[in-house]
């Protein structure tokens, strides 16, 4: 489901700009309603296969620095580099953006289901 939920991340992205530049409080609503339902749909199973990655015996402590390290440096970042690329290139390169970094974010999880990057138990 992780994997489905990054993948429509990718494409939300692309209509990112256009449903929030529509003008009207039904597009922009349907913009949050479905941006908030697609980050529901990413952190649900995140837990899952943040633990998955750990050894049992350093699982909790694994899958907790991982979340709040990626938290601090990933999105401490992003809305300050959003709101530069919006001043500077417009609300569709913050979709751009949005799409990279969860093309980036699919590409890291199918090359974990296919046991590439996993951790060795």
């Amino acid at each position: 489901m992780l994997i489905v939920a990054v993948a429509l991340l990718v494409v939300y992205g692309f209509v990112f700009a256009p449903l929030l530049s529509a003008g009207s409080g039904g597009a922009v609503l349907a913009c949050l309603s479905l941006g908030l339902a697609l980050m529901g749909l990413t952190y649900g199973p995140l837990g899952a296969a943040l633990g998955a990655l750990f050894p049992t015996a350093v699982r909790y402590t694994g899958a907790s620095f991982a979340f709040n390290f990626a938290g601090i440096l990933g999105a401490s970042l992003t809305p300050t580099i959003a709101k530069w690329l919006s001043d500077h290139h417009g609300l569709a390169a913050v979709g751009w953006y949005l799409s990279g970094a969860s093309f980036i974010s699919l590409l890291a999880l199918l090359l974990l289901s296919r046991g590439a990057l996993s951790a060795r138990h």
